[in-house]
């Protein structure tokens, strides 16, 4: 990672492990979604239309779970960031539907973190029943994952072309 990317990524550590957990629910989730349309940003011919797609509270690509099925469906993220981005979308919602007391410790939460599949430091078992740990890193996986995404697609980025009559 270069120094710019890696003391943002160390600020946002520091605060999403400072989090709550709902809290860090939000915020993990939160910075996946912005890397994902930052990426599809990248890729979109450039201009008012791909803002309007993205942007706004109508924005059809507005949402975490829009931008998932679109990242995946143009081949911009693979099969496991697509499924481990789901997982971390659902436990968000878990926690953003839910009234009050919600924690890594309920049972639907819990069986979703133990199907994130990222790599644990120490192997599946050290984490096991570790909750909460199982979701920041595959929150973390994934922010580097997709740190330089958007500008990796950039170079492959759509430009309206004219068409034959």
């Amino acid at each position: 990672m270069r120094e710019a990317e890696l003391r943002d990524f160390s600020a946002f550590l520091n605060e999403f492990q400072a989090e709550t957990d709902r809290g860090a629910a939000m915020v993990g989730a939160a910075l996946l979604d912005q890397k994902l349309a930052d990426t599809l940003r990248s890729f979109f011919v450039a201009g008012k239309s791909a803002d309007q797609l993205l942007d706004g509270g109508s924005a059809p690509l507005g949402t975490f779970s829009a931008r998932i099925k679109s990242a995946h469906a143009l081949g911009l993220i693979d099969d496991f960031e697509m499924t481990e981005c789901n997982l971390v979308r659902k436990i968000r919602n878990e926690f953003a539907h839910g009234i009050h007391g919600t924690s890594y410790a309920d049972i639907k939460i819990a069986n979703m973190c133990e199907g994130l599949q990222s790599d644990l430091p120490g192997g599946r078992g050290a984490f096991k029943g570790n909750h909460r740990a199982q979701f920041v890193n595959a929150v973390c996986i994934l922010i580097m994952r997709l740190t330089y995404r958007a500008e990796w697609v950039i170079s492959e980025r759509r430009e309206t072309r004219r068409w034959p009559y």
